[in-house]
């Protein structure tokens, strides 16, 4: 009788051991990038960004996830600007807030010394937190939703040097002007048992949001476009993965960033009606894949596909690849701090 105890309990031990095994295996393949960034190696220029910009041309260097810094070797403008890049665990279970070192790092390293504007697309911490920091020690103008205005006076930021943009409305900023257009943010998904929805409740923030703050603080607040033009060239900043139908009906463009998250995980007429409005409304000549790296790893290092529990970066490359090369459109990626000139 005792022996038979004795093998119930060590069977149930083995049991127990086992399930603890897979919940971990089945975690850390979950943790693990949604593609090998190798596999694409073809797709990246590996373009220095050392030589004076030619005149006329736009250097585009970027920065991670939707930060994406534009040069035409006079005016600077940048979209997002998020650096400090805090781990999943921090960002999960603590407050987490800007890190000036880091951002002053990436500021002297991408050379942003002749920033004018920065334009937040919507204002998840991901895209806003560090943006009023940026702000601060580049004297750049803070431009976004009331959402990202709240970030902005919550770090201190002066609102002298912030503006609420208006859709539609064009801002000149040197030789660059961008128009904001509506948008929407990537459909909702839920990790963890946690949600990135938009309570309707509360859709924006509703007063100053001060660091340190949960990543749950930072409400969307509105998603947008920006349409940029730099004499005759345009480009499209497209940060999120989903449309406004007809937004894009009356413009064309040579460049599309276009992000990519999640686009495999949603369904097959979305990625169709998604293509539809974007590239094929837009017309590009080429296409710059973003918000496709894991923005919980430092940029300072090289950076990796969104983590699978999220995401299917490899599904989400190729349905793109396979629309493209039938619509004779170029693809290209850019690795952290790596430059391309246009134009």
């Amino acid at each position: 009788m005792e022996n038979r105890f004795r093998n119930q309990n060590k069977l149930q031990l083995n049991r127990g051991y086992f399930f603890l095994i897979l919940a971990l295996f089945t975690f850390h393949c979950a943790l693990r990038p949604s593609g090998d960034i190798k596999l694409y190696e073809s797709y990246f220029p590996h373009e220095n960004g050392i030589a004076p910009i030619t005149k006329g041309k736009v250097r585009v260097t970027f920065l991670g996830t939707t930060s994406i810094l534009l040069d035409d070797g006079e005016t600077q403008i940048l979209t997002d600007g998020f650096f400090t890049r805090p781990s999943l665990w921090k960002t999960g279970l603590f407050k987490i807030e800007s890190d000036p070192i880091i951002i002053q790092s990436v500021l002297e390293k991408a050379k942003i010394n002749r920033l004018k504007g920065i334009f937040v697309c919507h204002s998840h911490y991901d895209h806003a937190m560090d943006s009023p920091l940026v702000a601060k020690f580049t004297n750049a103008k803070l431009f976004g939703s009331n959402s990202t205005i709240n970030v902005g006076l919550g770090a201190g930021l002066d609102q002298a040097n912030m503006e609420v943009f208006q859709i539609g409305k064009p801002i000149r900023l040197g030789n660059f002007i961008v128009t904001v257009l509506e948008s929407k943010h990537t459909p909702p998904f839920r990790i963890l048992g946690k949600t990135n929805a938009t309570d309707p409740n509360f859709p924006d923030i509703p007063s100053p949001l001060v660091q340190p703050a949960k990543a749950l603080d930072y409400i969307e607040g509105g998603t947008f476009d920006f349409y940029i033009q730099h004499g005759k060239n345009k480009i499209v900043i497209k940060s999120s993965t989903n449309y406004v139908k007809g937004s894009f009906d009356k413009i064309k463009a040579d460049v599309l960033f276009l992000g990519i998250a999640q686009l495999s995980l949603q369904s097959k007429e979305f990625q169709d009606i998604y293509y539809q409005e974007t590239v094929q409304k837009l017309k590009p000549k080429r296409i710059i894949p973003i918000h496709w790296d894991n923005f919980f790893k430092p940029l300072n290092q090289t950076l990796e596909p969104n983590l699978r529990i999220g995401d299917d970066f490899e599904a989400n490359m190729n349905l793109l690849l396979n629309k493209t090369t039938q619509d004779k459109i170029q693809v290209q990626l850019l690795q952290g701090f790596e430059s391309i000139d246009f134009f």
